[in-house]
């Protein structure tokens, strides 16, 4: 048998596994927890199921200027600078990867999540306040930069503690018109730039591009440079793993309904790990996972049945 380790690097290579690495996650409402608390209930969630990855997520907000708790026109944007690594916003997820690391050993990969640039100004400042962004191009760039320029810096420190790889979110390929959907134009402008630069800093760590959303146009980002891709293939307007499998050859992490995860019949649900692989073509470049983050609600035995269904594959 492969250690979780080696079966996850040799999964993102693309190389023979004994069975495909599995994950799943959740939000524990962290946000304005101390790290080791964050940590504590990762590494509770991960010893439960035995997991092959320990993804954790972020609820740590980006700071928002000074004063300021949303963004309502350019002036707010030209506050934006440049935030120094030694912020709170900044400090306790290094903090919780450290002590998962010394709680899990190093046998275990650890998967940050990261949000795009826009993501997070907008996880903060609201999504209805996107027009402002795209009204007010000169001091948005600009509120970007130093964005990017932040996140940069934040990467290295999470390589640092230990962390092995990121699931980097990007909203850059949702299309109109869903409510989050953006013309290529604006995408090219406000995101793509940002998008590229955040997955250059994060050399060094296996690169998960997370095409979020539905309606995708998954095309506009494929070229980014990342390891690993992970798509909501099993929701609407979203490609297979199937199509995903004829238009990359990297590593492709998914093949789990999020969305109906929490209420499946377990016969359908071992049926969808079957079909997630039958799909992919083989057992190889495959992280069997859900496309996204699970409901809070779903339930142990269900999630078990799920990691079991995984483990059975290795002994087919």
């Amino acid at each position: 048998m492969m250690s979780q380790r080696e079966r996850f690097l040799a999964a993102v290579a693309g190389a023979p596994v004994d069975r495909p690495p599995c994950t799943a996650w959740l939000h524990f409402a962290t946000d304005a927890l101390p790290g080791d608390v964050f940590a504590a209930r990762h590494a509770e969630w991960f010893r439960r199921f035995d997991w092959d990855i320990c993804k954790i997520v972020n609820d740590y907000r980006y700071p928002l200027p000074e004063g300021i708790e949303t963004i309502d026109g350019p002036a707010d944007l030209e506050r934006f600078d440049r935030v120094a690594a030694a912020h709170p916003a900044f400090q306790e997820q290094p903090k919780a990867i450290k002590a998962l690391r010394a709680a899990l050993g190093p046998e275990v990969p650890i998967m940050d999540t990261g949000f795009d640039p826009f993501q997070q100004i907008m996880r903060k400042a609201g999504y209805d306040r996107a027009k402002v962004i795209f009204a007010n191009k000169r001091e948005s760039l600009r509120a970007l930069d130093a964005v990017c320029e932040t996140m940069g810096e934040y990467s290295r420190a999470l390589k640092a503690a230990g962390c092995d790889a990121v699931f980097f979110s990007v909203n850059g390929a949702i299309k109109p018109p869903n409510a989050r959907g953006v013309d290529e134009e604006t995408y090219r402008t406000f995101m793509r730039p940002f998008d590229i630069r955040m997955l250059e800093a994060m050399k060094g760590m296996t690169r998960v591009l997370h095409i979020h959303g539905t309606e995708l146009d998954v095309k506009r980002v494929l070229d980014y440079p990342c390891e690993a891709i992970s798509v909501s293939d099993r929701l609407p307007g979203n490609p297979s793993l199937r199509e995903l499998r004829a238009m990359t050859p990297k590593c492709l992490m998914g093949g789990i309904n999020e969305a109906a995860v929490f209420e499946r019949a377990l016969p359908v649900l071992r049926a969808e790990v079957k079909d997630a692989v039958a799909q992919n073509g083989s057992m190889r470049n495959l992280i069997l996972s859900p496309g996204c983050t699970i409901p809070a609600q779903t339930p142990t035995f269900v999630l078990k049945a799920f990691r079991e269904a995984v483990v059975a594959l290795g002994k087919a």
